[in-house]
């Protein structure tokens, strides 16, 4: 049996958490003290968790999470492979590196989905992609930037490498592009700094004709420059407060040159203003 110390010092063995078959409350070996009212070692894993979160997307050595989450090498390892096993936590088999896996994204997504501006964009990007026979995505930003969410299949199938989960390039596409001209550069500029640092490059004074023209034109658009063949355009959703909270995009090939005609751009733009008046927004 292991052993564990609790948060008074106390030693505990890991079976104490086990309950009693006759009573259905927790087994602590004393009938005189009160049931625990959490079980420790799944708080130390979200520890550990937190740690792999903050140590960033290219995912990080054992010890850098064990640093980060304040144990030790050995105790780090046995949460990790918990989480590998079960698919939260994933281990890069050249680097060694560990990184959330599928299914930490397929819980912040289910935990996204929960939120009512996230619901009500998605049902009206997916009337208006029923509408217009396409593909679409919705977006919102994530800790590494712009990350999609839902991903909505419709009209001719799109081969593309972007799934739920992906994160979008803050300066290469058009819902990138969107949360330059709508959020502030304290939180875009980590994003644009960590892309340049892995060469993505793109001059600032582009980048601000880019977002002074999605700010004048109300959506913003990218030809090929994410996926090869794929083209985007993608608008805006906004809170109560005037903040950005989604964006919306309508997806197509890149030789389907009439596809974007100035009605189907309008609808999409107006699905969008729909969608920020159902949640709030007064603009």
């Amino acid at each position: 049996m292991n052993t564990v110390v609790d948060n008074q010092g106390i030693s505990r063995g890991e079976d104490d958490d086990q309950e009693d078959p006759a009573s259905g409350t927790p087994n602590n070996g004393s009938s005189n003290e009160q049931p625990r009212k959490a079980i420790q070692s799944v708080e130390i894993g979200v520890r550990v968790l937190k740690a792999l979160m903050d140590c960033g997307k290219d995912g990080a050595h054992l010890r850098e999470v064990a640093e980060k989450s304040g144990l030790s090498r050995s105790q780090t390892h046995r949460y990790l492979l918990a989480f590998v096993n079960t698919g939260v936590v994933e281990q890069n088999a050249q680097s060694s590196r560990y990184a959330l896996g599928a299914f930490a994204v397929r819980l912040g997504v289910a935990a996204l989905a929960r939120v009512d501006p996230v619901q009500i964009a998605g049902n009206h990007l997916a009337s208006v992609l029923e509408e217009l026979q396409t593909t679409g995505l919705l977006s919102v930003w994530g800790n590494y930037g712009p990350t999609v969410i839902r991903w909505i299949d419709g009209g001719i199938p799109l081969f593309t490498s972007l799934h739920v989960g992906s994160v979008l390039p803050v300066q290469a596409s058009s819902t990138g592009i969107l949360f330059l001209t709508h959020c502030q550069r304290v939180l875009t500029q980590p994003i644009i700094d960590s892309e340049r640092a892995g060469g993505l490059v793109i001059d600032d004074k582009e980048l601000e004709v880019q977002t002074v023209k999605a700010r004048e034109m109300g959506y913003a658009s990218t030809l090929g420059t994410v996926v090869p063949g794929l083209s985007a355009v993608s608008v805006p959703v906004f809170d109560p407060d005037n903040k950005l909270v989604a964006t919306m995009s309508i997806l197509s090939r890149v030789q389907d040159k009439n596809f974007y005609t100035k009605p189907r751009i309008e609808r999409i733009r107006a699905a969008a203003i729909e969608a920020s008046r159902a949640i709030g927004w007064s603009g």
